[in-house]
C-alpha cells in the first residue's frame, strides 16, 4: 500500500530529541570524546558502523571523559544559503512537493542577508534572477525593486551565531514568548491560511484598463479621467481599484459605463467615498473564491503586450483559506485567457512558525571543551572520535547528571625501569594478567621517577590487570610494578550503559590546558 513518512514526522523527531535537553526531568545527554590510537590514514578518518561490537562495546573502551549537554546548547538548523546577486530563487508554491528538499542552493526559497536576517522568497518575479538583496525587519511583505517578494522571518543574533552559525547551517527557532525580537513582532500578527501572492499563470490579451485621478465621486459612482474610454459599457465588468488618495485600497466591480460623461456605476457602494485627489486604476476584474474570508486583488495590465495580465497585485491578504481559485474576467467583449493560482500560507501564516515552514528536522549541538574541563579531561594527548551517548549510569545505579566524567583506568605504579617514561598511545600489557590498554597519560611522581600514575583507554580487558603484576610498554619497553587500579566505573559513568545516538569520527585533535575547543554537531533526522 503507497505510503509516505513526511517532512513533519521527520521535524516532530527532530523535536523530541531538541526537547529532550530542556525538559524538567529530562534526558542526560553527554558528549563525549574516544580514540587515542591513530587511523590507518589519520587524513581520511573511516566511516563508523553501527554494529553491537562498536556501537556497545567498543565506543566505550575507547572513551576518554564525556560532558553534559544544557539546553542552551541545542538549536533547530536548516542549510545556509545566503543570498547571491544574479541568483533565481524559489518562490514558496503551496502544491510543491520539493520545496523543502531540493538541495541546489541556486533554487531554494529563503536566504540569508549580510547581516543575518533570513527571508522567504514569497515571490520571485515569474522566475527571473535576483539582483536586489532583501533588508529590513518589517513585517509587512518586503518588495524589492528587482520585482521579489520576500517575507522577514528573523535575525540570527551575535549569540546564536557564535555558537551555532557555521559555513554550511543556520540557527531556526520558533518563539513561544514575546523576548523583544523582531521576529516576535513577525509572528504575533501573522494570519492563519492568508494569501500573500498571486501568481499569474497565463497572461491572455486584450484587456480594458484605464488610469488617471477621479473627476468625481458618490457612494457608488465615479467620473474617470477625460483620458478615459468614450465607448459606453465598455468598462463594464471591470474592477476600479482606488490606488491612492481618500479611500485606498477599495475596489469595486463596474456594472455601467456612460462613455460621454465617464460616469462608471459601481456593483457596491464605497465604504469610505473618493474625492477628486484620489486616483485609481480600471483593470480586469479578480474573484478570490475559497473557505477563507477578505482576500481581494487586483490586476496589472501590460499595454506593451497585447494588453496582457503580467501580475497581480494583493490587496488584502485575508485569512483562514485552506484553498483558493481565482478567475480573471474582463468586459463582454473585451480580454480572455488569463488564469492564475493563488498561493495559500502555511497554517499560521507565513512567519508563524519558522521551525515548521523551513522543516528544521536537523539539530545542532555545540559544546565547548575548556582546557581540562576542571581536570576531567586529559590534556595531554589527542583524540579522533566523538560521539552522544544517552543516560548512561553511575555507580549506584542512577543516571547520571554530573557536569563531566573522567572515563580512563588510573594506574598507580612504582619500580618505573630507567628513567624514561612510557609513550602516549602505545600499548601496556601486564604480565600476568595479558591484559593491555592504550596509553593516554604517564605522570612520574617522585623525584627518582620511579613511581607515576598511569591512564589507559581501549583495554580488551580494563578489569583483569592483577595487583603486584608487572606492566609493559610494548614501544618503550618501560616496565613498571601495578600497585593500585582505579576503574572509570567507580566514581564515573558505568560503561555499556545508556545508549550511544551518534558517533563521528574526526582526524585527530590536539588538546591543551590552555585550549578551548568549540565542537559542533549536526543531527539530521
Amino acid at each position: 500500500m503507497p505510503g509516505i513518512v513526511t517532512r513533519r514526522f521527520r521535524v516532530h523527531n527532530a523535536e523530541q530529541f531538541h526537547e529532550a535537553f530542556s525538559e524538567s526531568s529530562g534526558t542526560s545527554m553527554y558528549l563525549y570524546i574516544a580514540r587515542v590510537s591513530p587511523w590507518d590514514d589519520d587524513n581520511s578518518p573511516p566511516t563508523p558502523s553501527d554494529s553491537v561490537q562498536e556501537t556497545e562495546y567498543d565506543s566505550w573502551k575507547k572513551m576518554l571523559a564525556a560532558k553534559k549537554l544544557q539546553g542552551s546548547d541545542v538549536t533547530f538548523a536548516v542549510p545556509r544559503y545566503n543570498w547571491a546577486n544574479n541568483t533565481v530563487y524559489r518562490q514558496y508554491d503551496t502544491t510543491s512537493t520539493t520545496l523543502w528538499n531540493d538541495p541546489a542552493s541556486s533554487n531554494t526559497f529563503y536566504v540569508v542577508n549580510n547581516q543575518y536576517n533570513v527571508y522567504k522568497c514569497l515571490f520571485n518575479n515569474k522566475g527571473a534572477s535576483s539582483t536586489v538583496e532583501p533588508t529590513g525587519t518589517s513585517t509587512a511583505t518586503l518588495a524589492t525593486a528587482d520585482g521579489y517578494q520576500w517575507k522577514f522571518m528573523y535575525t540570527i543574533d551575535a549569540a546564536a551565531s557564535l555558537k551555532f552559525l557555521t559555513e554550511d547551517w543556520i540557527p531556526i527557532k520558533t518563539l513561544t514568548a514575546d523576548d523583544g525580537s523582531a521576529q516576535f513582532d513577525v509572528q504575533a500578527p501573522t494570519a492563519n491560511g492568508s494569501i500573500d501572492v498571486i501568481d499569474v499563470t497565463a497572461s491572455g490579451n486584450s484587456y480594458m484598463n484605464d488610469s488617471g485621478t477621479l473627476a468625481a465621486a458618490a457612494a457608488n459612482t465615479v467620473t474617470l479621467a477625460t483620458s478615459a474610454n468614450t465607448s459606453d459599457n465598455i468598462y463594464n465588468g471591470s474592477a476600479l481599484y482606488v490606488s491612492s488618495g481618500l479611500g485606498a485600497g477599495q475596489v469595486r466591480e463596474i456594472i455601467d459605463y456612460v462613455g460621454t460623461t465617464k460616469v462608471a456605476r459601481l456593483k457596491t457602494n464605497f465604504t469610505i467615498t473618493p474625492n477628486t485627489s484620489s486616483t485609481y486604476i480600471v483593470s480586469p476584474l479578480i474573484t478570490i473564491s475559497g473557505d477563507g474570508t477578505g482576500a481581494l486583488a487586483y490586476c496589472n495590465v501590460d499595454t506593451t503586450t497585447s494588453n496582457s495580465v503580467n501580475y497581480v497585485n494583493m490587496i488584502s491578504t485575508g485569512s483562514n483559506y485552506s484553498e483558493a481559485t481565482v478567475t480573471i474576467t474582463g468586459n463582454t467583449s473585451h480580454g480572455s485567457g488569463a488564469t492564475a493560482t493563488a498561493f495559500v500560507a502555511p497554517p499560521g501564516g507565513h512567519g508563524s512558525d519558522p521551525v515548521g515552514e523551513f522543516a528544521a528536522h536537523n539539530v545542532i549541538l555545540n559544546v565547548q571543551l575548556d582546557g581540562g574541563e576542571s581536570n576531567t579531561f586529559p590534556t595531554v594527548n589527542d583524540y579522533r572520535t566523538i560521539g552522544l551517548i544517552r543516560d548512561p549510569l553511575v555507580a549506584n545505579g542512577s543516571v547520571a547528571v554530573g557536569p563531566r566524567y573522567n572515563q580512563t583506568t588510573r594506574l598507580t605504579v612504582s619500580s618505573v625501569s630507567g628513567t624514561g617514561a612510557y609513550t602516549l598511545d602505545e600499548t601496556v600489557r601486564g604480565g600476568t594478567s595479558g591484559a593491555a590498554g592504550k596509553i593516554v597519560s604517564f605522570a612520574n611522581t617522585n623525584a627518582a621517577n620511579t613511581a607515576g600514575i598511569l591512564t589507559i583507554t581501549d583495554s580488551a580487558s580494563n578489569g583483569s590487570f592483577t595487583l603486584t603484576e608487572t606492566l609493559t610498554g610494548l614501544s618503550s619497553s618501560i616496565t613498571a610494578v601495578l600497585d593500585t587500579i582505579t576503574l572509570p566505573e567507580t566514581d564515573n559513568l558505568v560503561p555499556y550503559t545508556g545508549d550511544h545516538i551518534y558517533i563521528e569520527n574526526r582526524v585527530p585533535v590536539s588538546r591543551a590546558a590552555d585550549q578551548i575547543e568549540d565542537i559542533k554537531i549536526v543531527v539530521k533526522f
